[in-house]
């Protein structure tokens, strides 16, 4: 299974199991999808993935930091917060959550200013609420359970009316499910002319070379590659992402 397939597979697996938790009244949090869904990518002929467990809630920049591409067309780096739907209502409801008085969004956007990343929110997603599709390949409703916007797509909704929820979100033309950050040429290829609509010039977040610690990382699939990373964290920001995933095109 490529990574394209394994992104589609957890996507609907998420929208199954968030639809059918809430029916059984089952509690099954927004971290606990994440841990599942990284894990996943952690397989053969896909990826690597570390949680960094010396990361706090006062120093997470991001729930994930996600690699994707090759040394053969470069490097998107990504800095990616997720939050999951509330079903009863559509909404989502920590979506303005604070720590340590200072706003996620805020400490998000830091982070991803300082490493050379764009900004994202990857929601989790089961809904019978309006949305709309904007994806060049066919409508498949449970490709958004798992759904990436940029962060200033949620700046916005965080000041309107009615905006955070799943409808709002999802009327949104930029934003899309998760597979397109693996599979759409806009994304999976850096040389791409532009960037989708309503997202960062490339030039914000794409890298020719993997850095070593990553590299490290691919060879020992061990959090220790990341203890001493001064080519992959501004050492200026204590901010740090929980989980490092590393998604490489070439090794299939």
């Amino acid at each position: 299974m490529n990574a394209p397939e394994l992104f589609e597979l957890l996507a609907r697996s998420t929208w199954r199991t968030i639809g059918r938790t809430h029916r059984k009244r089952i509690v099954f949090g927004e971290d606990a999808i994440t841990s599942y869904n990284l894990d996943a990518l952690s397989s053969p002929g896909v990826g690597v993935v570390v949680e960094d467990t010396r990361v706090n809630e006062a120093t997470k920049g991001c729930d994930f930091e996600l690699w994707a591409g090759s040394d053969t067309l470069g490097w998107s780096r990504y800095a990616v917060q997720a939050k999951k739907i509330r079903v009863r209502s559509g909404s989502y409801s920590k979506l303005n959550h604070m720590v340590g008085g200072r706003f996620q969004i805020d400490m998000l956007a830091a982070y991803a200013s300082a490493n050379r990343a764009a900004p994202l929110y990857c929601f989790y997603n089961h809904s019978s609420k309006p949305y709309r599709w904007n994806c060049n390949l066919p409508p498949e409703l449970e490709q958004l359970g798992c759904s990436v916007t940029p962060l200033d797509v949620v700046r916005t909704a965080l000041s309107t009316h009615g905006g955070r929820t799943f409808s709002w979100i999802h009327q949104q033309p930029e934003t899309l499910p998760w597979r397109c950050l693996v599979h759409c040429p806009v994304f999976a290829q850096p040389t791409s002319p532009s960037p989708h609509l309503g997202w960062l010039p490339r030039d914000h977040y794409s890298h020719d070379r993997l850095p070593q610690s990553l590299r490290r990382l691919q060879e020992t699939r061990s959090d220790q590659a990341l203890v001493d990373a001064p080519d992959l964290y501004n050492r200026h920001i204590p901010l740090r992402p929980s989980w490092v995933a590393v998604i490489d095109f070439d090794r299939r």
